[in-house]
């Protein structure tokens, strides 16, 4: 018989604690007060929230997301593979009435947009295993780093299953409670999603041509630039204070980069942009990304993403 030490069972007072029942927690209790309007009622929400567990082990999988945990290289063979791309080419193809239009009316490049569906769904094979309720409600709660953000999303999911006559406890999504295609949160969902089929109505779980409006109405609104560069290479000896951590809206004019020892003559000198460093086994690699590159790191904030999304469309085009 093994010996249960008095930490143990502290350990499990507080869990038992920290996973209890939604709906008899204070917290859950303040959400909802101070939730507005949210479809359902009170009492229907509660109901749901009745019907769903805690699922601890999600934090952890946010946590090691590969862009957190990956250098560039390695991040670079698990997604932008031989075979994504070659899927991609076949998605191009047969929705290419729907992508080209799109594409006249933002902007934004066709193979950018099956890019990003290839990178967040497979192309609409994997939008997603985990019960989008389970993952939100964990993470409102049990996740005080972000509790607030998700909270908002928890929010917003419910009035979004109401307005769209779907039972909460059914819709599954990703680890981050994301759903559609284009894997948007609830939040995006209603601010960016759009009617692509001309149903009148918005259905990011099932329609190919909303999802695809809907990621190129994003980078739109997040300011692309029609026929601008997605990100461009860089072969010159480099400052380290020129390089940028972060992406940037407001980059360098390629005039001041030209005086620097890097010549880009694709691009006016009036372009601005920013460098960035991507790590690899031989060293890292240089590139600098404009306002493009800055939309797509609006999808997915993480530097790693935006480059795998140029990289995959990049592939694409050359079909």
């Amino acid at each position: 018989m093994k010996k249960i030490t008095l930490g143990c069972l502290i350990i499990g007072l507080l869990s038992g604690q920290v996973y209890a029942n939604f709906t008899a927690r204070d917290d859950v209790s303040k959400w909802l007060s101070e939730a507005g309007d949210l479809g359902f009622t009170q009492a229907q929400v509660l109901q749901y929230l009745a019907q769903t567990k805690a699922k601890p082990s999600i934090v952890p999988v946010l946590r090691n997301a590969p862009e957190n945990k990956l250098t560039w290289g390695g991040y670079q063979k698990r997604l932008v593979t031989a075979s994504r791309i070659k899927l991609g080419q076949a998605f191009l193809e047969k929705n290419a009435a729907s992508l080209n239009l799109v594409a006249q009316k933002t902007g934004v490049d066709a193979a950018i947009i099956a890019a990003i569906a290839g990178i967040e769904s497979h192309y609409g094979t994997n939008m997603g295993k985990h019960l989008a309720l389970r993952v939100l409600a964990t993470l409102s709660f049990d996740y005080p780093r972000r509790s607030e953000f998700y909270q908002r999303q928890l929010a917003e999911f419910f009035r979004l299953c109401y307005s769209q006559g779907l039972d909460p406890t059914q819709v599954k999504g990703s680890a981050a409670g994301a759903v559609g295609m284009g894997q948007f949160i609830p939040t995006s969902y209603r601010d960016f999603a759009v009617d692509g089929d001309g149903d009148e109505r918005i259905d990011l779980f099932s329609s190919v041509d909303d999802n695809i409006a809907s990621i190129a109405h994003y980078l739109e609104r997040h300011r692309w630039q029609a026929g601008k560069p997605w990100l461009l290479r860089v072969d010159a000896s480099i400052e380290p204070a020129w390089v940028s951590k972060k992406a940037k809206r407001q980059g360098v004019p390629l005039s001041q980069w030209k005086t620097r020892g890097i010549s880009l003559p694709s691009s006016t000198d009036v372009d601005e942009f920013n460098l960035y460093a991507f790590s690899t086994e031989n060293g890292d690699e240089y590139r600098l990304g404009g306002a493009n590159f800055y939309a797509i790191t609006r999808y997915n904030h993480s530097l790693w993403y935006a480059r795998a999304v140029v990289e995959i469309a990049q592939g694409i085009a050359q079909n």
